[in-house]
């Protein structure tokens, strides 16, 4: 199994929050790579918590590795792209 418990919201979470970036501050349905990286950004400290608050009377985890940490590991990719981004390595 991919994910045990609710552990597929640490996908389902920032897949919305990217959603709501595009439909609110996107030009006709159209993204940029900085909001598609702003959107991921915004939506990792929810899901910190959220999985901190989850995982105090079960296990919700994702690949074996438990919700919380999901949010840490999104911002640090989301930060490296935006500082790849404005370096103009991508």
């Amino acid at each position: 199994m991919i994910y045990k418990g609710r552990g597929v919201i640490a996908l389902l979470i920032p897949v919305c929050a990217i959603l709501v970036g595009i439909y609110f501050f996107g030009t006709n349905g159209n993204s940029s790579l900085q909001l598609f990286l702003y959107s991921l950004l915004a939506s990792t400290p929810i899901l910190f918590i959220l999985g901190i608050i989850m995982n105090k009377n079960a296990r919700h985890e994702m690949w074996f590795i438990p919700v919380q940490y999901w949010g840490i590991i999104w911002a640090v990719i989301a930060l490296v792209l935006l500082a790849l981004k404005n370096t103009n390595i991508i």
